[in-house]
């Protein structure tokens, strides 16, 4: 949504003086966090185009999967048990610039409900349950990342997101995470619905007995269009992944760290 947001605004961002990284440079550059550590001189590519280009106050660098794969195998189900790794290499990278580092979290239960849904568009035909023998539940916590954020960046250059103030529309969203990133930037935001609708029950389903069949990301990045036109939980009855008791586990065991760590974020309005 964000990065979606940077393309399509780009001129109106230029004129606020701002530069942004692109998607698909960044997925060269960053990866899964691994490109940071292997290649650095890709990213600090990036940062020589800032340096040379005129008008520009503030460059942006948008990319969902710096901190790595929040899962992998071998390292007992830890909450992105690479983070560690690909931060020092970002730090590394910026050093000596002015960086402001914005990190959206959202509480446990909705996390590990939203990536399991990637890992099926991603091609897994795994059930919820299966996917989740492989996570530590009791290692979920978003405060070693956030520690790892301020001892790296400063806390005072660290700045965390709610990903809940979605719930108030995209605008209200992008308009806090501009505002977060810059408070002088007081921009109106007006953005078009992105349609990156969440699948339904039935298109899990029929996710999951599709993806043994596609045979590259071309067919499944079809498929997912597919669904997510076709058989979205606007149309069909959402996804039930956790169950009731495991949810109250969740939020139980994380709810009051979670809070602390977010504070309480008032809905952003329109001007």
């Amino acid at each position: 949504m964000l990065q979606n947001y940077l393309r399509v605004n780009a001129k109106a961002l230029r004129k606020h003086r701002i530069f942004f990284v692109t998607r698909p440079q960044l997925a060269v550059s960053v990866g899964w966090g691994r490109a940071l550590v292997k290649n650095p001189e890709r990213f600090q590519a990036h940062l020589d185009t800032f340096d040379k280009t005129k008008d520009v106050d503030l460059l942006i660098a948008s990319h969902e999967d710096t901190l790595g794969h929040p899962f992998e195998a071998d390292t007992n189900g830890r909450l992105y048990p690479s983070a560690g790794e690909n931060l020092a290499a970002l730090a590394a990278a910026l050093h000596g610039r002015q960086v402001r580092v914005v990190l959206s979290i959202r509480p446990q239960a909705d996390f590990l409900e939203s990536y399991y849904l990637q890992t099926v568009h991603e091609g897994s035909s795994k059930t919820f349950d299966e996917w989740l023998r492989d996570v530590d539940l009791e290692a979920l916590s978003w405060r070693p990342i956030v520690t790892l954020l301020g001892e790296l960046f400063g806390t005072e250059n660290t700045e965390l997101i709610d990903f809940r103030l979605i719930r108030d529309g995209q605008d209200a969203y992008l308009k806090h995470f501009l505002s977060r990133l810059d408070a002088r930037l007081d921009m109106h935001v007006a953005y078009e619905d992105s349609h990156n609708r969440s699948i339904s029950e039935k298109g899990l389903r029929m996710a999951r007995a599709a993806n043994p069949h596609l045979r590259s990301t071309d067919e499944r990045r079809a498929m997912r269009r597919f669904l997510q036109t076709h058989f979205s939980n606007a149309d069909y009855p959402r996804a039930v992944l956790l169950s009731d008791d495991q949810r109250t586990t969740l939020t139980e065991r994380y709810s009051a760290e979670y809070d602390e760590l977010v504070g309480v974020i008032p809905p952003v309005s329109q001007p």
